[in-house]
């Protein structure tokens, strides 16, 4: 009696401190509220990045600050794609646009109500109006200029609007857009702009035009009409063949992607910071040597020859980052600056040597055959790469005994050798569905294969992390560990695949597209490196080091998403 009436107090004195530890807790993280001060435009900001509007109204658990900003913000977001079901089953083309018309006016309905109960709220305001239309006829035109009638009415900041042309006619956009003066964002795909006569869009900071035919008369008229103006984006644009911008002082981006007729391209822009340029059709001659504070160029231009190119680099002193895309044309190219922090090479099937000097570059990134344009370069400054070789043929053999003795392969291993591994640096070498994980490596051995993918990760990036990041993005049949005597690294591969349960509890909020990977792994099985019975020409390269390295292989298999889905719905 006398120890249970000991224990009983002993029990009474842990509940109670456990009590006035949870309430000072409370008092702390009361007195630490930050998200809840944050100011009301900023909070808005937030609601508006995130994907759906059940996201947002997750947000509202949050505070009760929270749960009354949530409950007066608004983004409109209808798109018909969610609405056209599953059209498979239906045998005759009778049968399917009878069903496309069906739900195009299930679709109809449901915005016709929900911005009519917006209408209706007088005391909310609608931030973000979005219309994703896959399917337009004369009906719902009308429909649709009445819908952005009653946004407009709601004083909307952002209007992004994709509309497909019908039967060869494009649906024309009202004018009353064009007078807009409250909109901050304009995003506008595959309509018809029209004359676009009373332009005031005073306080229009992005525009986005993608997927219509425009005018250098309609440019001119946007950027008069646009002194704020900081984001400016062409996407698949016809019939524009010069563009001119000038008088914008905030303009910070210009993205031109695929505009077909388009031969000059002329940007006055003092405070430009990044130009995205795809090219068209045609040659396009593009001066941008005004643009002095630009630290962001991409290039993917199948015409730009050296010349051109070294004009380019010379005019942007301050440039941090350089990407150059399927540029063909480019055969030997020198950069050098003291400010690029990135350097990317995509694809530039011509070029054979790129003179690199960038004492401070800390991210690379290359995909192409199997060359190496880039040994000039000293990598110990480097936090990250990537570098992706492809086959040169198709048809090509795996394993290519002869490798090692090629030039491009005693470069690479040589290049690899030199990358600062002492900061926490990982190597991640993958070829096709295989895996392999090098901690603090010492010796680089690489497998002798036609495709080959190495990542070299920044030591910002924990193990776990990184072990999350493979299995989730390319779910791999070996994964494979090489490391020292001393290192965790295998023991924390075989914690993580082994300890996964059958019904994972996690992403309980997740759709099934959105489920991790612990959902789709089957099995995982352990690969002998010193009595097993395998073949496999990958299991025969990783036995060649076992005696050198403390070498693991795990094979997994996957379950097929099908499986999964099955799997959730009879839960």
């Amino acid at each position: 009696m006398l120890f249970e009436s000991s224990v009983k107090k002993k029990r009474k004195r842990a509940d109670s401190n456990i009590r006035i530890d949870t309430e000072s807790m409370a008092q702390r993280v009361d007195g630490v509220d930050y998200i809840s001060q944050l100011p009301e435009d900023i909070i808005h900001k937030i609601l508006g990045l995130l994907r759906c509007n059940k996201d947002a109204a997750r947000t509202s658990i949050l505070s009760k600050r929270w749960r009354d900003i949530w409950a007066s913000f608004s983004s409109l977001v209808f798109d018909q794609r969610k609405f056209l079901g599953q059209l498979r089953g239906l045998k005759s083309s009778v049968e399917v646009q009878t069903q496309i018309e069906e739900n195009a006016e299930m679709f109809e309905n449901y915005v016709d109500r929900t911005l009519q109960r917006c209408v209706e709220q007088n005391s909310r305001s609608v931030e973000k109006f979005v219309l994703h239309v896959t399917y337009c006829n004369s009906q719902l035109t009308t429909s649709i200029n009445r819908w952005i009638d009653m946004a407009l009415r709601k004083h909307i900041k952002e209007l992004d609007l994709h509309v497909p042309s019908h039967m060869h006619k494009r649906y024309s956009l009202p004018q009353s857009v064009f007078a807009a003066r409250m909109i901050t964002s304009l995003r506008v795909n595959g309509c018809k702009l029209g004359p676009c006569n009373n332009l005031n869009l005073s306080n229009l900071q992005k525009v986005c035009l993608a997927k219509l035919s425009v005018k250098e008369q309609m440019i001119e008229k946007m950027v008069h009409a646009c002194p704020l103006l900081e984001d400016f984006r062409l996407v698949y644009a016809t019939r524009l063949k010069v563009l001119k911008v000038s008088n914008l002082p905030k303009l910070r981006r210009v993205d031109l992607h695929a505009c077909a007729e388009l031969n000059e391209v002329n940007l006055q822009a003092p405070s430009l910071e990044t130009f995205w340029y795809v090219a068209g059709r045609r040659q396009c001659k593009i001066d941008l040597s005004t643009c002095n504070t630009l630290k962001s160029l991409t290039l993917e231009d199948a015409t730009l020859k050296d010349e051109s190119f070294q004009n380019h680099l010379s005019c942007f002193p301050v440039l941090e980052k350089l990407v150059l895309s399927k540029c063909y044309a480019l055969e030997n190219i020198t950069i050098s600056s003291y400010q690029l922090k990135t350097l990317i090479l995509r694809e530039c099937k011509q070029l054979k040597e790129a003179d690199i000097d960038t004492p401070n570059l800390l991210s690379l990134e290359y995909k192409g055959e199997r060359m190496m344009p880039f040994t000039s370069l000293n990598p110990s400054s480097l936090k990250e790469a990537k570098l992706c070789f492809k086959p040169s043929k198709q048809g090509e053999p795996r394993f290519h005994n002869e490798d090692k003795h090629a030039p491009w392969f005693a470069s690479l291993q040589k290049f690899l050798t030199k990358f600062d591994y002492s900061r926490g640096l990982k190597l991640v070498v993958r070829c096709d569905k295989n895996v392999v994980i090098y901690e603090n490596p010492k010796e680089i051995f690489l497998p002798h294969v036609c495709d080959l993918k190495l990542d070299v990760v920044k030591s910002s990036v924990t193990l776990e992390d990184l072990l999350d990041d493979i299995l989730r993005t390319c779910r791999p049949a070996t994964l494979s560990s090489f490391s020292t005597s001393k290192s965790s690294l295998c023991k924390l591969v075989r914690k993580k695949l082994m300890a996964t349960e059958k019904d994972p509890g996690c992403c309980t909020y997740n759709s099934t597209g959105n489920k991790c990977w612990r959902h789709f792994l089957d099995k995982v099985e352990t690969e002998d490196l010193v009595n097993g019975k395998s073949k496999s020409e990958w299991i025969a390269w990783l036995r060649s080091y076992k005696a050198k390295f403390k070498v693991n292989c795990f094979r997994l298999s996957w379950k097929p998403r099908e499986r999964v889905i099955e799997g959730l719905t009879n839960i």
